[in-house]
């Protein structure tokens, strides 16, 4: 049996067959995480779960109104990605030919061509944008950008295939069928284990914990644990509904790909991925809030009051309240504080 042979006959169906198996298994580990979360929760009933997996199989992502252009170009992106390889003809004479005998109506070849050739714009496009773009650069890795070429290099081949652009190289024209069939095989196993990452910018995130509040799975968690807030994220749970993007307030929350066969099998796990140090109580000690977001907030409130932990806070406000009582001052003393003092300076 020669390399064509094996490509195109045991590695297929042994690549195929992983895949199912592995889908499968995705499946029910993402069941088992979303009924236990929404076990966890009263409130949550079997209406919710149901209408969890229809919002992860008809995702419609939340964030979409912050980037609508990038949102549309993603989706059509995904559209090409799945319907060119299910409807192409020549994928269905394969299945056709196999001894399940399936088969159905192709796609026209005008329209397969078209459709591929906008999916290799579109990860033209993307793949420009994370090399030009400063800040999606330095967020890069070489993993985001092998996803984008694994993911395009089937659909270049076979395009190429189809249309017999390269016949005279002499290498590429005789094994094309061949770099074709390794990539589209690469292409599935990598699907197996791409999951969505939920990441938080160092330089923007304040640790307000919005994303874990309205995420509506759990798959985000936060937990103070001593001076620090920890986050972490279940990436089974997540739907890609993009909630933890609609509501970040400082824009520093998005869903990333990534590429990981070692989280497989972490079922339920979670993950951390940020780390915020919290802001001591100047009157108690306590650790009450995430020191950027106090940043923040002193840039605009001028009061030594949000210095203080909530209970602190009360008691201060009390204190102060209390010295410009009328009733422990003289009038003149109390029409002097009135004017100068207050709560909380």
């Amino acid at each position: 049996m020669d390399f064509y042979s094996i490509v195109e006959g045991p590695l297929l169906w042994i690549v195929s067959l992983v895949f199912l198996a592995g889908l499968l298994i995705r499946l029910s580990f993402f069941l088992c995480s979303i009924i236990i979360s929404n076990n966890r929760n009263e409130e949550k009933g079997q209406i919710y779960t149901i209408s969890t997996l229809g919002r992860f199989f008809l995702p419609l992502h939340k964030a979409s109104t912050k980037k609508p252009f990038y949102t549309a170009l993603r989706y059509i992106f995904h559209g090409c990605l799945f319907v060119v390889p299910i409807g192409l003809s020549g994928h269905i004479v394969l299945w056709t030919e196999s001894r399940f005998e399936w088969d159905w109506t192709a796609l026209p070849d005008t329209w397969a061509d078209w459709m591929t050739l906008i999916l290799l714009g579109f990860a033209a496009y993307f793949l420009v944008r994370r090399l030009i773009l400063t800040n999606l650069r330095r967020s890069s890795s070489i993993l985001d950008i092998l996803l984008i070429l694994i993911t395009a290099l089937p659909f270049l081949t076979g395009y190429f295939l189809a249309h017999g652009t390269l016949d005279s190289m002499a290498f590429l024209g005789d094994n094309m069928v061949i770099i074709h069939m390794l990539s589209g095989q690469l292409m599935i196993l990598m699907a197996l284990f791409l999951f969505y990452k939920p990441r938080l910018n160092i330089q923007a995130c304040t640790g307000c914990a919005s994303c874990v509040q309205n995420c509506p799975t759990e798959t985000l968690e936060a937990n103070d644990k001593g001076s620090l807030r920890i986050f972490s994220y279940a990436h089974f749970q997540c739907i890609c509904c993009g909630s933890c993007v609609s509501v970040c307030p400082e824009g520093a929350a998005e869903l990333r790909h990534e590429i990981n066969a070692k989280r497989f099998l972490q079922v339920f796990s979670k993950r951390e991925i940020r780390s915020v140090e919290l802001e001591a109580c100047e009157r108690c000690g306590a650790y009450f809030a995430p020191e950027p977001q106090m940043g923040q907030i002193g840039l605009i409130f001028a009061s030594d009051c949000i210095k203080c932990c909530p209970n602190c806070r009360k008691t201060k406000m009390g204190e102060r309240l209390h010295q410009m009582s009328p009733w422990h001052r003289s009038p003149k003393e109390s029409d002097e504080t009135l004017k100068t003092d207050s709560p909380c300076r």
